[in-house]
């Protein structure tokens, strides 16, 4: 089967449409054991550090079997960026889907004619007929994972899962076929239903926020200093599987709707927007503290941090922002920090 790689901090790209053309979508994640020399010959050093390693993962060559790449809009970074992979990027297909900033009916309007070019292209390359009645079946496929996500979810709060297994999980709903992907979440939910929470009942439960967090070993790595991220709103954990594409609409308008009706997401502004949903999560959960991540130069969570750092300071709920490199030596080196939230709170 063919696959096309994503490359989307916001978590915009509407899967069903491959899915209905019958290729097999994969996410694009970094990786923290690798240099970026090569990236760094076509990027500025202050360039996000995340989105370089992805571009060096390119540049050394993706698997065979990803025939191309779907970029779509998310930070100023993350979008020139696509103009380098094509001139760099060695792929047979390029999209940049423009998911606009905006949530009112022009911006519905603007992403739906996006998405349906980027049907008109991947049929005309592929040579597959993308009809109303595959993206149906797509969406209800899609629908399905979503709920099997958001009750696996559920398991966090009860202190049974663990937060790292958690985010395995979705990382790997996000690079697999959709029919491995159901049965992988059906095998689990069933297993949960039977297990016992082995937990520390004095963990800090913990709301995570902030860039992406692609590296499971960092989940772990806050585990092991005694956090339970609870809850997130990350593009590797909520924002993944927030709510349902509605299966009555027609599908396009639909998939649009579902990708603008989400919380927006913190590469994107305005910082108050984003706000409203940390606060609603914090106190649905009850959280014990706020931990909010800043890969080395994202602008976007940098910018957010001092109005987040106010905010939460005037309703009472511990606060920490962090920016780090991305490294694992890096996480070593900020086990102070993380352990004196974890005492204050």
């Amino acid at each position: 089967m063919v696959k096309i790689a994503y490359f989307d901090a916001c978590i915009e790209t509407p899967e069903e449409i491959l899915v209905a053309a019958d290729i097999t979508p994969i996410r694009l994640f970094g990786n923290p054991m690798i240099g970026i020399d090569e990236a760094n010959e076509h990027i500025p050093p202050n360039h996000c550090v995340w989105a370089r390693n992805i571009l060096q993962q390119a540049l050394k060559g993706l698997s065979q079997d990803i025939k191309g790449i779907i970029a779509t809009h998310g930070c100023d970074c993350t979008n020139r960026e696509f103009d380098i992979w094509l001139e760099s990027v060695n792929l047979e297909f390029f999209y940049f889907l423009n998911a606009p900033l905006k949530r009112d009916n022009a911006a519905l309007k603007f992403f739906m004619d996006d998405i349906k070019e980027l049907i008109i292209q991947l049929e005309d390359k592929f040579n597959v007929n993308i009809t109303t009645e595959k993206i149906n079946r797509a969406i209800k496929e899609m629908n399905y994972i979503r709920d099997l996500l958001r009750e696996i979810s559920k398991y966090r709060e009860r202190m049974i899962l663990s937060s790292s297994i958690f985010h395995d999980l979705v990382k790997n709903v996000q690079q697999m076929e959709k029919d491995k992907a159901k049965e992988m979440l059906e095998s689990k939910l069933n297993e949960l239903k039977t297990t016992k929470s082995s937990l520390d009942k004095k963990m800090k439960k913990i709301l995570l926020t902030g860039s992406v967090i692609d590296d499971t070993e960092f989940i772990k790595f806050l585990e092991n200093l005694k956090y339970h991220i609870i809850i997130d709103d990350l593009c590797i954990g909520t924002k993944y599987f927030w709510n349902n594409v509605d299966e009555t609409d027609d599908p396009i308008r639909a998939l649009a709707k579902y990708h603008l009706n989400k919380p927006i997401y913190s590469t994107k502004f305005p910082s108050y927007e984003r706000f409203k949903t940390l606060k609603t999560l914090a106190e649905q959960y009850n959280v014990d503290g706020i931990i909010n991540i800043a890969q080395k130069f994202c602008e976007p969570v940098l910018y957010s941090h001092p109005y987040f750092s106010k905010k939460f300071r005037e309703l009472g709920i511990p606060y920490l922002f962090v920016e780090m490199e991305y490294n694992r030596e890096s996480y070593r080196q900020l086990t102070t920090r993380f352990e004196a939230f974890a005492e204050m709170i």
